[in-house]
């Protein structure tokens, strides 16, 4: 351990709690994933000599996760594992983003029938029992907190403010240095030079930097027509459809839906249907050495291009979707990248009537 004013940037993921740095390490995980709220982080070590964690760092403690000195968590210890076996000592640090407090703790039920995302923030978030956890609100148009949401019983923070951003057709999520962040999650500032991975097995060989990959294109949730059918509040009567000639099969949905209060609303619904069958059918996994792209962590949200004559179906662009950051003693440094094709994304269908005029 070392105090947080003796450590000089290294080229390792460090984790920085109760005023010291825990950096040597022989198993860990950091993950992000756009579809999953909490990143995550797990760090073991297996040698009692590197245990020197001081008793005053407990189980709920604020940290954050850096790698190459950039933070790239702001969270929550959840649990601190110790085990002992015939190897020795065993010890597990574990724990979430602080999105993680808003996925477990339920919102409060609220006289208000309908509360702007401003106000949900303000009274759960910065103010409330939730108060002490360091998040702050990033830079966002004032637009996208006024939409608006009713607080259920049971319910979760994250649930309500996850159903006022989308009111005004964004997604929230929380960015690494604890700031609550609203809009596309694929709008972020991309690298200087584009990624680029190749894996070939002719006499291109000696470009490959792929350790592994991984293509799957499954239809057996993607549909050629989503057809939206409902009913709105006046008792007006909508069907709308969206299709696309992508499959090679047509394969025909209909959902019972009674958001839409216009027909253009419904045509939306069913478009963002689509589009996220289409999302979730085609995955590309890459497996590759170290944890940064010319000196900075990979992250999601990064453009990537693929090109190899082994796996021919997955040429082209993509979008980091979700990445992991790994050690093990086998494989020593690697990170998990999982791709999505950009062009797939939508972003959530507006709720007009839900919006503060």
């Amino acid at each position: 351990m070392q105090s947080d004013t003796d450590i000089n940037t290294e080229d390792k993921i460090a984790l920085h709690i109760g005023g010291v740095v825990c950096s040597t390490w022989d198993d860990l995980s950091l993950d992000s994933d756009i579809g999953v709220p909490a990143d995550a982080f797990s760090f073991s070590w297996f040698d009692a000599i590197q245990d020197a964690l001081p008793d005053y760092i407990k189980s709920g403690s604020n940290c954050t996760v850096t790698c190459n000195g950039e933070t790239v968590l702001t969270g929550i210890l959840d649990r601190i594992g110790q085990s002992v076996g015939r190897t020795g000592l065993n010890t597990n640090l574990s724990g979430r983003d602080l999105a993680g407090q808003l996925i477990d703790c339920s919102a409060p039920i609220d006289a208000a029938a309908n509360l702007s995302l401003s106000e949900l923030i303000k009274r759960y978030v910065t103010g409330g029992d939730l108060a002490s956890l360091p998040i702050t609100l990033g830079q966002v148009s004032k637009d996208w907190l006024k939409g608006k949401t009713g607080v259920d019983i049971g319910e979760t923070v994250w649930d309500v403010l996850s159903a006022a951003a989308q009111a005004s057709g964004q997604y929230v999520w929380l960015s690494a240095d604890g700031a609550l962040m609203i809009g596309n999650p694929f709008d972020v500032a991309q690298p200087a030079i584009k990624p680029a991975f190749y894996l070939y097995n002719d006499d291109r060989y000696e470009q490959n930097n792929v350790l592994d990959a991984d293509y799957q294109h499954d239809i057996s949730n993607a549909f050629s027509t989503f057809e939206i059918v409902g009913q709105n509040a006046k008792g007006g009567n909508f069907k709308a459809k969206a299709t696309s000639s992508r499959l090679p099969l047509k394969r025909h949905k209909v959902i019972s839906d009674g958001r839409s209060d216009t027909q253009a609303e419904a045509e939306q619904f069913a478009q963002k249907a689509l589009s996220d069958a289409l999302l979730d059918s085609t995955d590309l996994t890459l497996s590759i050495s170290g944890w940064t792209h010319n000196g900075q962590p990979w992250r999601t949200g990064w453009q990537v291009s693929f090109d190899s004559n082994v796996l021919p179906r997955a040429l082209g662009d993509w979008v980091i979707y979700g990445r992991t950051l790994q050690l093990s003693r086998n494989n020593s440094k690697t990170t998990e990248l999982r791709l999505k094709r950009r062009e797939d994304w939508m972003q959530p269908v507006k709720y007009a009537d839900l919006i503060k005029k």
